[in-house]
């Protein structure tokens, strides 16, 4: 089982899923910084507030175990704060590379099947021509620039525990260390744009083999601005949460 060892108490912490990477750094390290984005920081207990709510408001649109939400985004909280959500709920979790055509974009999203799409600003046109052709999502939440819906759209829902613990019994029904709970699109691949999915089992691998790589320690901060949607960048974001280091989410390139 993927393990690490806290700099400080030197025991050893075994993560079964991705949830436990919160929970973790909850105990002992709630005031530090987890992210950072535009300009703005939130700490462990303001993310796991954050990642609450959007249980709260994913669960209000009655989605079951196995059914998809999606971002559509540049690098952006709400990736993250979707997946930890997801993790929570037995729910998959679609992450899409704005660099895909229209053609890809289309495709990425009626084969993920996803309900609710969060779509970065820059995308919201492209969503609304698909029109018709797109399939499957009946509730869009646009992220970012003036139009921003995320934001107002968390703070409409509460952190209720009670939530929180009928989420994670669906999510205890099944095996959920190999229930997929990632499904990236993305537009780097050798032979054109690829389709990867992933378990908390597998994540929290390629995150443990990450660690075993670097160095990290809670406090570090490390600067992203690689798209999340490559599983590269996507893994090395997990395996700083997971040593408590701090993330920057830049734009990527």
């Amino acid at each position: 089982m993927p393990a690490t060892q806290s700099p400080e108490t030197r025991d050893p912490v075994e993560f079964h899923w991705l949830g436990d990477i919160v929970r973790a750094n909850l105990d002992g390290n709630a005031r530090a910084t987890v992210l950072a984005h535009g300009g703005q920081e939130w700490t462990w207990t303001e993310f796991d507030a954050r990642m609450r709510k959007c249980v709260t408001g994913i669960r209000s649109d009655r989605l079951q175990r196995g059914e998809r939400v999606a971002v559509l985004a540049h690098n952006h909280p709400v990736h993250l704060e979707t997946l930890f959500a997801a993790s929570n709920m037995g729910l998959v979790c679609t992450w899409i590379d704005g660099r895909l055509d229209r053609a890809h974009v289309l495709r990425a999203l009626n084969e993920a099947e996803a309900r609710i799409l969060f779509v970065g600003e820059e995308f919201v046109e492209l969503v609304e021509d698909f029109g018709l052709e797109l399939t499957t999502v009946v509730s869009t939440i646009t992220v970012g620039g003036r139009e921003d819906e995320y934001e107002e759209w968390l703070e409409t829902h509460e952190t209720h525990e009670s939530l929180m613990r009928a989420a994670r019994e669906v999510a205890a029904s099944s095996g959920r260390m190999d229930d997929p709970v990632l499904r990236l699109y993305s537009a780097v691949g050798k032979k054109g744009p690829t389709r990867g999915e992933y378990t908390h089992r597998s994540l929290l691998a390629s995150a443990s083999d990450t660690l075993r790589r670097k160095s990290l320690a809670r406090g570090d901060v490390e600067a992203v601005d690689g798209p999340l949607t490559v599983h590269e960048n996507a893994v090395r974001v997990l395996a700083n949460l997971w040593a408590g280091a701090v993330t920057v989410l830049l734009r990527e390139e």
